[in-house]
């Protein structure tokens, strides 16, 4: 099977887990952690997807909705259907204008987004690359070879990072589109846990506290979250799952330049 095929099953995966056990979508899902373009191209897929529903989702329904389309049941056989053909096909332009407006207009009105949009986004980004399984573009047990792949690659460099204790240690990096930036993640292990951090240019965010060391442990979409930030880049780490003991991996002085 190849990209194309794989990419033309995928399309028509829904973005909630409904069509994974599908015999034809297993076959595709699962070939994708030996294919990291087209992991990262599937999940950006799926959150176009979780945005189209969501905005058609948000879409206010009329009360008297109900009884017009009774009422123009009635009307099918009365009217001929080469009569009813154009104004079915005007009614969908209209409604599939006002879905592109809805979704283009966050994008034009939004502006630079916050460090807390950056932290919800980026740990929907992860959980939807954690359901669908995914690999890492390099894998190395030292921060200075992350940072030198991760600058072959145009992305954040975490020259020099200490955001975990102990024998918590770097196994692996990859790199993550979000809004147009290129975000590095880093994959940390200590023990049976495993922690992420993600580094974006702080000039694509406002509002960031200038803050070395981070502050507290937060939960976003049921992930411990922390953050913090230096000069030109800000930090994002987060647990691999809802039960990662955060605290773990980060110190009191984290030495970040």
């Amino acid at each position: 099977m190849d990209d194309s095929e794989i990419q033309l099953r995928l399309s028509a995966c829904r973005p909630h887990g409904q069509d994974n056990d599908d015999p034809l979508l297993k076959e595709a899902l699962e070939t994708l952690p030996q294919r990291p373009a087209l992991m990262e191209w599937f999940a950006q897929e799926q959150e176009f997807d979780r945005k189209m529903c969501k905005c058609v989702g948000e879409v206010p329904v009329p009360d008297s909705l109900r009884s017009e389309i009774l009422a123009a049941a009635k009307l099918t056989t009365a009217v001929p259907r080469w009569q009813r053909l154009p104004w079915l096909a005007t009614a969908a332009a209209i409604a599939l204008m006002g879905i592109l407006f809805t979704l283009s207009e966050p994008a034009a009105t939004a502006g630079t987004p916050t460090l807390a949009e950056f932290e919800t986004e980026i740990v929907d980004i992860f959980d939807s690359m954690k359901n669908q399984g995914f690999g890492l573009d390099h894998v190395t047990g030292e921060i200075a070879n992350v940072s030198a792949w991760l600058g072959t690659q145009g992305a954040p460099k975490p020259y020099v990072v200490k955001p975990c204790t102990k024998e918590a240690r770097p196994f692996g990096c990859r790199t993550v589109s979000w809004r147009g930036q290129k975000v590095a993640m880093v994959c940390f292990g200590r023990g049976d846990q495993e922690a992420h951090l993600f580094v974006v240019l702080k000039e694509a965010l406002k509002d960031t506290p200038d803050q070395l060391n981070p502050e507290k442990v937060e939960r976003v979409e049921g992930y411990p979250v922390a953050s913090w930030s230096c000069r030109k880049y800000v930090y994002v780490m987060m647990g691999d799952s809802p039960e990662t003991n955060l605290d773990e991996f980060l110190v009191a002085s984290s030495d970040l330049k």
